[in-house]
């Protein structure tokens, strides 16, 4: 016999079900092996621990069937723990179990806010969204109202509209609105009882102000008469870049002395002034007004806007007027304003007439002065007229939508004039796209907040009505919607259709942009079945049926499941037409004993779930026995003979034994084997038989009923021991006769001295010791792991 202290036994080990959830029960089933086989002897004196009892604990052992352990699991927590097993003769282990967390109610809360950068001086208003989310990372679905409470680090930067939110039972998120008032960064806080609270930065910047900046051209009038030049305005943004008005914009234009510090509305320098203000159109980036100069008049002045709130102003320009020549046709110059490529018609300059020392002149006749482009579908600039008497001309050029790579413009004049303009595109702002909640939860309406931003990335608003399109695909539904004009953010309502990742167009007139919508499902998606591989016969073998989402993380069920179950081969594993995993489950067992040894594919079929089918093969523990008894006997004289079962080499004690005699009588026998798998027979021969024919059947510990035979004389005078054929034709060295007598007690007494005294009454010769016998091992394998 091979004693455990050995070391030749290790633990297997099934884990049922094989994916736990946190505050639920399990099994843990442990059974010997020996060399990669089952030895299906029970465990005696089994000791175990869990390496964190916050994460697993074991609460109890229950009686499994026969040879296996079923440790009882209660699981306390999400993470990571092993159970630690031992017993003698046994190497011990570690059996690593990871506990997953509840995915079907809330644990902690999530805050994200849209926008998440704003300015003081754009819009003020922005949305926050509180959600629901569960120990793997995933959107909730709140079972009761749920009451969260609302704060701001800084509320004079965010100021918040409530101080709670309500998510009501049967939803995942809530939102509210925040507005902005003060340039900064601040946080907003969520907490709610039982919960993880969260918060979300929101960050307030100061953008500069759009600039007016002014231009006089031409800078020197000829005073020698009423002579006219012009105050040009272009509005920029904060970083320089040419804008179209979003309004009408006044310019009220003033001019001054800078010596006398006197203004125009002095009578000494009335002779100087605008005629009008400067009025910018919506639309356009500039607009101009004269500057009219009275014969006569000298000096330089200070030519100034007054630009309206929330405008800035750019330094002053100057005029300056003298006295020159009267009448002249010399060169023309041309005075260049940055250009804007609109594709319209615009202002791009001021021609005026100057002398060889660059005095301005005025036109002696009506002049018609051509100005040529290098490219004309860049810039095409009208024919300049200057009438008789005047000084300058305002010029105006059609203008291409692109940046050419190189322009110039030729004045067509007495010494001829080129000039390099300078073009710019159109500043644009992008259309954004977010959905407001950050974890979309599948088979859901949701939010999406759709709004524009400057180059800067600055929230502006909306500048035309259009409508807004959105192409919906298999994964998301998202309604039409209209944007209107000085909006500065819209939500749209869209509906998650299935779990899954996609990306969506949305498009406005001028716009258009795109948003990746992921979203996810706490609802099983899948079904597994869990069982031992093989599944053993003449015992009950437990198969679990387990449910699982996606990611093939273990979830409760939120309603009753039914699973249909068909096996296809009912001669060998005949199955329940139907079980249900109820609700708030995550798994059943089912106890089934198959009928013969064979395969057969199981499938599993349940509403919303793919087919899952499986190969199960049934096979059986065969073992080996082995009858030792001597050849022959006298008659009337007593015997002794064994039968020893064995797997694998291995003794199988508390086998069930019967023994079938003829020719003989039974004074005592063993019903179930010893430690070393050996039942022994005290036999009296009969007097008027010939032969002793000895059956003996084995049963039990899920092992088929196996036979064993032997035949021994009567009358004979061979007095050798022999052993038996057995039904496996494989038998192993158990020792000598003499062996098994000195260790066979019936009902508690020592027999062999009995059997001694009575042989030396009859004359005759008990047992006669020869030799040694050797059996060998040669019974079929059966290694059961889980699967």
């Amino acid at each position: 016999m091979k004693s455990y202290a050995d070391n030749d036994y290790t633990f297997g080990v099934r884990i049922m079900p094989q994916k736990l959830i946190e505050n639920s029960d399990g099994i843990l089933q442990v059974y010997a092996l020996n060399g990669n086989h089952i030895y299906p002897q029970k465990i005696d004196n089994m000791v175990f621990s869990s390496t964190d009892s916050s994460i697993i604990q074991v609460i109890g052992i229950e009686k499994g069937n026969g040879f296996i352990t079923n440790i009882k699991l209660k699981t306390l927590g999400q993470g990571d723990a092993k159970i630690e097993i031992g017993a003698p003769g046994f190497v011990s282990q570690e059996i690593p179990i990871t506990v997953y967390g509840n995915q079907n109610y809330p644990v902690k809360l999530l805050v994200q806010s849209t926008p998440t950068t704003l300015s003081i001086n754009g819009p003020n208003m922005g949305y926050f969204t509180v959600e629901l989310i569960n120990n793997n990372g995933l959107p909730a679905t709140s079972k009761n109202d749920i009451l969260v409470n609302l704060d701001a680090a800084d509320s004079k930067i965010a100021m918040l509209t409530d101080t709670h939110l309500l998510i009501k039972a049967g939803e995942y998120y809530g939102i509210e609105r925040f507005e902005v008032t003060k340039v900064g960064t601040t946080e907003i806080f969520a907490s709610a009882n039982s919960l993880q609270p969260s918060s979300a930065t929101v960050t307030v910047n100061q953008i500069g102000s759009p600039t007016i900046h002014m231009y006089v051209y031409p800078a020197k009038i000829n005073n020698y008469q009423a002579s006219t030049s012009y105050a040009v305005a272009q509005l920029t943004d904060a970083s320089g870049n040419l804008i179209p008005a979003k309004e009408d914009i006044v310019i009220p234009v003033s001019i001054n002395d800078p010596n006398a510090n006197l203004t125009n509305s002095s009578p000494v320098i009335q002779n100087v002034e605008s005629n009008a203000p400067i009025i910018i159109k919506k639309g356009s980036y500039w607009g101009y007004t004269n500057i009219a100069v009275s014969a006569g008049t000298n000096g330089t002045y200070n030519v100034l806007s007054s630009t309206p709130n929330g405008y800035v102003n750019s330094v002053p320009s100057q005029i300056t007027t003298f006295t020159t020549k009267f009448y002249d046709d010399k060169s023309a110059r041309l005075d260049i304003l940055p250009i804007l490529a609109t594709g319209n018609d615009e202002l791009i300059g001021v021609l005026h007439l100057e002398d060889n020392s660059g005095n301005p002149i005025i036109a002696s006749h009506d002049m018609q002065i051509e100005i040529d482009s290098s490219d004309v579908n860049s810039l095409a600039v009208d024919d300049v007229m200057l009438n008789k008497g005047s000084g300058a001309a305002l010029v105006f050029a059609k203008v291409g939508t692109s940046i050419p790579i190189s322009l110039s413009l030729h004045v067509v004049t007495y010494n001829d004039q080129t000039v390099n303009p300078v073009i710019s595109l159109p500043t644009s702002n992008s259309l954004n796209a977010r959905s407001l909640v950050p974890k979309i939860s599948s088979n859901t309406d949701f939010p999406i907040a759709v709004y524009p931003t400057d180059p800067s990335g600055n929230q502006v608003y909306f500048t035309n009505d259009s409508p807004l399109n959105a192409i919906s695909n298999d994964y998301v539904s998202i309604q039409q919607s209209t944007i209107h004009k000085g909006d500065s953010i819209i939500l749209v309502n869209s509906t998650s259709l299935k779990t899954g990742t996609s990306t969506v167009n949305i498009l406005s007139n001028n716009d258009q942009t795109s948003i990746t919508l992921q979203s996810f499902s706490n609802l099983p998606s899948q079904v597994v079945l869990d069982y031992s591989d093989p599944i053993l016969m003449n015992i009950k073998n437990t198969m679990v049926a387990q449910i699982l989402d996606l990611d093939a993380k273990p979830v409760f069920a939120q309603k009753d499941i039914v699973l249909k179950l068909i096996s296809s081969n009912k001669d060998v594993l005949t199955l329940p037409e139907n079980i249900t995993i109820g609700k708030g489950q995550y798994y059943t067992p089912l106890e089934i004993t198959p009928k013969s040894i064979g395969t057969s594919q199981v499938s599993i079929f349940a509403d919303d779930m793919p087919l899952v089918t499986y190969k199960i093969t049934v096979d059986q523990f065969s073992p080996t026995l082995s009858i030792i008894a001597p050849d022959s006997v006298l008659p009337g004289e007593s015997l002794i003979a064994s039968v020893t079962a064995l797997d694998h080499g291995n003794p199988l004690k508390n086998m069930s034994v019967h023994w079938n005699v003829g020719g003989a009588t039974i004074q005592n026998s063993d019903s179930i084997t010893n430690q070393n798998g050996t039942a022994n027979i005290v036999l009296l021969a009969n007097s008027n038989s010939s032969t002793i024919n000895l059956n003996v059947n084995a049963t039990g510990l899920g092992y088929i009923p196996s036979h064993a035979s032997k035949m021994v004389n009567i009358n004979g005078t061979d007095g050798n021991v022999s052993y038996s054929n057995s039904t496996t034709g494989a038998i192993s060295q158990i020792g000598k006769v003499q062996a098994n007598l000195k260790a066979f007690k019936v009902g508690g007494i020592d027999t062999l001295p009995i059997v001694v005294l009575g042989t030396i009454a009859i004359s005759g010769v008990l047992i006669k010791k020869k030799s040694l016998f050797s059996f060998k091992k040669t019974s079929s394998r059966i290694n059961m792991q889980p699967k």
